[in-house]
């Protein structure tokens, strides 16, 4: 399981008894009420076991179980196949056209996206009989013919898309929970250090893993990072630190752009969205919501008394309404221009969220009696 930082255990238990009843939160004065919407389907894994975080594009969507077991449903929550593979992780897959590729305690594995056979397995630990905590892999990201991902204990590893060889392997000087990011041709990751506040940020060649430069950022709570396209044709990296603030450097050469205060730290499974026109929507651990222009203004935010550890903000949705996972079990629903909502999902707690074919909000629990992952209409005007 991933770890889970003891700073946020004190803002995780404070939730208003406002939303104990499923919901918070109310629309101010020319406000558009939001809400779940309607379920459109439902799936569910043999009790108890618990659902991982979803990922979905439009043939589909793949999520995994108990920690044994990927499953394939189609946009409508038909079961497709499941496939059993003793490790694999609640992060989110990365879906291609053809593979769903799943991170796993001791690496990455490669199912079909059309039969669930298995294409390659990618053991990157030194122990197969028991996985080193160290070797657990991030959400990958696929850069050209590449696939990429960040082992906890601190290395980000890039993979043959067609075989699961490994083309580099580049060290980082810290613990990277968080997944990294790409535009196809450099990769970037974050670090945090276990002691001390020697954080950093760097970008590396997609083609052969050399390092082009590193930043610092600082540590005890640092952000997976996000890239941001600008209108003016340059592209930010954004990652939120602990100065409580988002930062953005420039991935050409790693200049801090802007560093903008957001009201809380990062998380390292905690990414900021990136959207169009240079504008990036941040979240932060103690449940906040920022959205940010290209040059670092605040446009809008708002927060909600809970803790966000565990999967970053999806979206938009219906009209621009955002999701975000929380950790006391919940979901935030929020946008400019709509009221601020908190709901508790059926089944068990939140564990992730993600957008689904035809804008569908899926939402995955765990942890309860009746795990399940649910398809919402979705977003606003309930």
């Amino acid at each position: 399981m991933t770890r889970r930082p003891n700073s946020v255990i004190l803002a995780a238990i404070i939730v208003t008894l406002a939303c104990l009843g499923g919901g918070c939160g109310g629309a101010a004065h020319g406000e558009r009420a939001t809400g779940l919407g309607a379920v459109r389907w439902r799936w569910r894994p043999p009790p108890p076991a618990s659902v991982g975080m979803p990922a979905a594009d439009s043939d589909g969507v793949v999520v995994t179980f108990s920690h044994v077991f990927v499953v394939s449903l189609a946009p409508d929550g038909t079961e497709r196949w499941r496939a059993r593979r003793l490790g694999v992780r609640e992060e989110s897959p990365l879906l291609t056209p053809e593979l769903a590729i799943v991170p796993a305690d001791d690496g990455v594995v490669a199912f079909e996206r059309a039969t669930g056979r298995v294409r390659w397995d990618a053991r990157l630990g030194g122990n197969v009989e028991a996985p080193d905590p160290d070797d657990a892999a991030s959400t990958p990201v696929l850069a050209g013919g590449s696939v990429v991902t960040c082992l906890s204990g601190g290395a980000l590893v890039a993979l043959d898309a067609g075989s699961g060889g490994v083309q580099w392997r580049a060290p980082l000087a810290g613990r990277a929970d968080g997944p990294p990011v790409t535009n196809g041709r450099t990769v970037v990751a974050t670090w945090d250090p276990e002691h001390g506040e020697d954080a950093g940020i760097a970008a590396f060649d997609a083609a052969g893993g050399a390092r082009r430069w590193i930043a610092s950022l600082r540590g005890g709570a640092v952000s997976a990072p996000a890239l941001v396209d600008t209108d003016d044709g340059h592209t930010l990296a954004v990652a939120v630190d602990h100065d409580l603030a988002a930062k953005a450097f420039d991935i050409d050469d790693g200049r801090r752009v802007w560093a903008t205060a957001v009201g809380g730290a990062g998380s390292p499974e905690v990414p900021p969205l990136a959207l169009g026109h240079g504008r990036t929507l941040v979240a932060d651990r103690v449940g906040g919501l920022t959205l940010l222009d290209a040059r670092g203004h605040r446009r809008w935010s708002t927060r909600v008394p809970a803790a966000a550890v565990q999967g970053g903000p999806v979206g938009p949705m219906a009209g621009g309404v955002y999701a975000l996972p929380l950790y006391d079990g919940k979901v935030l629903l929020a946008g400019p221009g709509h009221a601020t909502a908190v709901f508790e999902a059926p089944g068990g707690l939140v564990s992730g969220v993600a957008v689904g074919p035809g804008g569908t909000l899926l939402v995955s629990s765990a942890q309860g009696r009746d795990n399940q992952l649910l398809a919402f209409s979705g977003g606003a005007d309930p």
